[in-house]
């Protein structure tokens, strides 16, 4: 194991759209989970990536949908996937089947297993906001429906 901590995490992740097409995404979160670094994936297959410059701005507030995690396999990455793992679980996520320690680094999983698809967006700083998979949303009546007796 390396004596190196990790610090970082990459995140691959689809932007949730009402189109057919999927826009694939990967993000790199530092360890207070702020997105430092965006590229939109065109082909992972064919290693076709473009950043995204005035990601910070293009692509604030847009949701997206997680779609794996990727970690450095030469650094010990306990730490954040710790992070990582305690912000979902803070949102009802479980995380299971957690890799051992000694075997983090070359983990298919580093992180786990989630039963839930977690969906986030992120703030005009960076921030990545997690989103709780169970809320339910109640749609407000408009003003023009309500009835004042």
């Amino acid at each position: 194991m390396s004596t190196y901590t990790a610090t970082e995490i990459l995140i691959n992740a689809g932007r949730v759209s009402p189109g057919k097409g999927v826009d694939i995404y990967e993000f790199v979160l530092n360890e207070h989970l702020h997105i430092i670094e965006c590229v939109h994936v065109e082909s992972l297959a064919q290693g076709i990536i473009y950043p995204v410059n005035n990601f910070r701005t293009s692509l604030q507030s847009v949701l997206f949908e997680l779609n794996h995690v990727r970690v450095n396999p030469r650094l010990d990455n306990s730490y954040i996937i710790a992070r990582l793992t305690e912000a979902l679980e803070d949102i009802g996520v479980n995380v299971y089947n957690t890799p051992r320690q000694e075997s983090m680094t070359v983990c298919y999983r580093p992180l786990g297993e989630i039963t839930e698809n977690v969906r986030f967006y992120f703030t005009e700083s960076g921030h990545c906001v997690f989103l709780c998979p169970n809320a339910k949303l109640k749609a407000v009546p408009s003003l023009t429906q309500r009835s004042y007796g």
